[in-house]
C-alpha cells in the first residue's frame, strides 16, 4: 500500500501485480503512469482538490484500475489514457460519498488491437458530473462503456458519454450503456449518449434509461415481506455492487461490498 499525502507531480512505472494507493492531500496532484506489464491498481481517493491522471499502456500490456472517490469535499478529476497495440485498459469509478465531483476522462485507442472497458457506479447525494470519451484511432479497436447512477433527493447526476470512431479505424466497435435510477420525479438525472462515427465498417450502439423503480417490481418485493426502504436499498446495491468486483482481489471486494451496503442503507433510510 502506498500513501500519497503531498501534491505535485508523480511519475510511476506500473509492472505486474496488484497495487493499492491512498491519495490524501489537500493540494492538486498529477499522476503520470506508464504500464509495461499486467497489473491491477486500486486508487482510494480520501482527499484531493484536483486529481489528474495520465496513463500510457504500452504495447502488449494491460491495466485494470479502480478509482474510488471517498472525499468529503469537492474534487475535479482530469484523466487521459493512451492504449497501444494489442493492449487493454479496464477502468472503473466508484462513488458513494456525499461531496460534489466533476470528472473529465479521455481514452484513446491509439493502435490496432487496443481495447478499453470503462465502468462507473455512483450513489449521488450531491452533484456528480461525468464527461467520458473513448476514441478509436486505429483499425480493430474496441471501446465499451457502462455507467450507472442512483440519484437521491437534492442530487444531480449528469453523464455525457461519447464513443468516437475516426476515419480509417475500420473493424472497430463502440458500445455504451448508461442508466440512472431516481426515487421520485423531483430528482435530477441527465444522460447524453453520443456516437461520432466516421467509418462504415464498424459496430456501434448505445442504450440509455432514466427513471424511477418499476412499480410492479416494487409491489412484488414488498409482497415478499420487504419494507419500501429495504426494497430501495436492495435495488440500489444491485446498481452499485458490480464495480466493487471489478478487481480480482477478494479482500478488496469484501471491503468495498461492506462500504457500499453501509452507505446505501444509511442513505435509503433517511
Amino acid at each position: 500500500m502506498k500513501l500519497i499525502d503531498v501534491g505535485g507531480r508523480i511519475n510511476e512505472v506500473i509492472s505486474d501485480g496488484y497495487l493499492e494507493w491512498i491519495i490524501d492531500t489537500s493540494d492538486p496532484l498529477t499522476l503520470d503512469l506508464t504500464c509495461d506489464g499486467f497489473s491491477s491498481v486500486f486508487i482510494n481517493v480520501k482527499q484531493s482538490s484536483t486529481l489528474s491522471i495520465t496513463m500510457n499502456v504500452l504495447e502488449n500490456a494491460g491495466c485494470t484500475m479502480l478509482v474510488w472517490n471517498n472525499t468529503n469535499t469537492s474534487i475535479t478529476f482530469n484523466e487521459k489514457y493512451i492504449v497501444n497495440k494489442n493492449s487493454y485498459l479496464n477502468l472503473a469509478y466508484g462513488e458513494c460519498n456525499a461531496a460534489n465531483s466533476t470528472r473529465d476522462t479521455n481514452v484513446s485507442l491509439k493502435e490496432s488491437g487496443a481495447t478499453a472497458v470503462i465502468k462507473s457506479a455512483s450513489l449521488c447525494k450531491n452533484d456528480k458530473l461525468f464527461n467520458i470519451t473513448c476514441t478509436s484511432h486505429a483499425p480493430n479497436t474496441s471501446g465499451n462503456m457502462e455507467n450507472y447512477g442512483v440519484v437521491l433527493e437534492g442530487a444531480h447526476y449528469k453523464m455525457e458519454a461519447t464513443g468516437k470512431i475516426v476515419k480509417g479505424a475500420y473493424g472497430s466497435s463502440s458500445h455504451q450503456t448508461s442508466r440512472a435510477l431516481t426515487f421520485d420525479e423531483h430528482q435530477k438525472a441527465t444522460i447524453i449518449p453520443k456516437l461520432l462515427i466516421d467509418e462504415n465498417d464498424v459496430q456501434a450502439s448505445h442504450a440509455t434509461s432514466v427513471g424511477q423503480i418499476d412499480e410492479n417490481q416494487m409491489i412484488y418485493l414488498q409482497s415478499r415481506g420487504l419494507t419500501q426502504k429495504q426494497v430501495l436499498s436492495l435495488i440500489t446495491i444491485g446498481y452499485l455492487m458490480p464495480v466493487a468486483q471489478f478487481i480480482d482481489n477478494e479482500e478488496l471486494q469484501e471491503k468495498l461490498k461492506k462500504e457500499i451496503e453501509s452507505k446505501v442503507v444509511e442513505s435509503c433510510s433517511m
